[in-house]
């Protein structure tokens, strides 16, 4: 049961302390970057969950919004933060639908990728050797389906090895989330298909250790679900980017909510939601 004064965590963290866990893509970051400048205020604060025995926090949604604040030099965000011991933090796995790029085209861009080993197999295999750590990912064409033979079985050379692979189309291709490895349940909804990229499914742990040693899984792989995800904060970045002190910028906040809280303009909804502006 939910209570009103169950609020998410709310911080004002410096955007310094802030580590990426995934590639940010720079198309979005540059429209965000124009979307701050033009309304002046963060509309939907990342989540972020803090790093064991660091004074760090990994983000875990909202990748591009830090980096179009880094780009900004904004010196701080608000932040909602979470633990993945929470109840209801689940991380899930994202695929790529690769959409409006010519087939012999991606295969040629495929074959640029050095240490790029494909194997034919079947779905069944291929789903199977995500989870026995012999293949990085597995891509999925009309053709039939290749695993992408992990180099040595390990994470951080297999996170290495699919960033060049997501480059080899990133930037050329449209790229649409799938959470479904069905091939004949994605073409209707995209005739222009050219493949369908599928990726392991990560752990906590495994995120962290790539941010923690300065990787980042490609843009659009990994999903967090958040219960009691804070939307609409609108926080101006007048404040965010002062030269006050960190105790200063906390007292703000606090402030900022009881005024919400008083005024009665927090709703808390507990149905599923579609958005359909974003």
């Amino acid at each position: 049961m939910r209570y009103s004064t169950d609020l998410p965590n709310l911080r004002m963290l410096s955007t310094k302390k802030l580590v990426p866990h995934e590639d940010s893509d720079p198309r979005r970051v540059s429209r965000l970057v124009e979307r701050l400048v033009e309304e002046g205020c963060l509309k939907n604060p990342p989540i972020v969950a803090p790093v064991p025995e660091k004074d760090q926090y990994i983000i875990l949604d909202g990748a591009n919004r830090v980096t179009a604040f880094w780009e900004l030099d904004i010196s701080h965000i608000v932040a909602q933060v979470v633990s993945y011991a929470d109840p209801g933090v689940i991380l899930d796995t994202w695929y790529h639908v690769v959409s409006g790029l010519d087939e012999n085209q991606f295969e040629e861009y495929l074959n640029e990728v050095e240490g790029l080993q494909l194997r034919e197999c079947t779905l069944e295999e291929a789903r199977a050797s995500l989870t026995t750590n012999y293949a990085a990912a597995y891509i999925i064409c009309d053709a039939g389906v290749r695993m992408v033979v992990s180099p040595e079985g390990k994470l951080l050379p297999d996170i290495h090895l699919m960033n060049k692979v997501v480059g080899a189309y990133k930037g050329r291709a449209n790229i649409f989330r799938a959470s479904n490895d069905i091939w004949e349940k994605q073409v209707p909804y995209y005739p222009n298909i050219t493949a369908l990229v599928v990726f392991p499914k990560y752990t906590p742990k495994d995120l962290i250790m790539v941010a923690t040693n300065g990787y980042r899984v490609p843009s659009g792989v990994t999903r967090h679900i958040i219960p009691n995800r804070a939307l609409h904060i609108n926080i101006p970045l007048d404040v965010l980017k002062a030269n006050w002190e960190q105790s200063a910028k906390d007292e703000w906040l606090q402030n900022w909510l009881m005024e919400r809280m008083s005024a009665n303009a927090i709703r808390y909804y507990s149905e599923s939601t579609f958005l359909f502006d974003e």
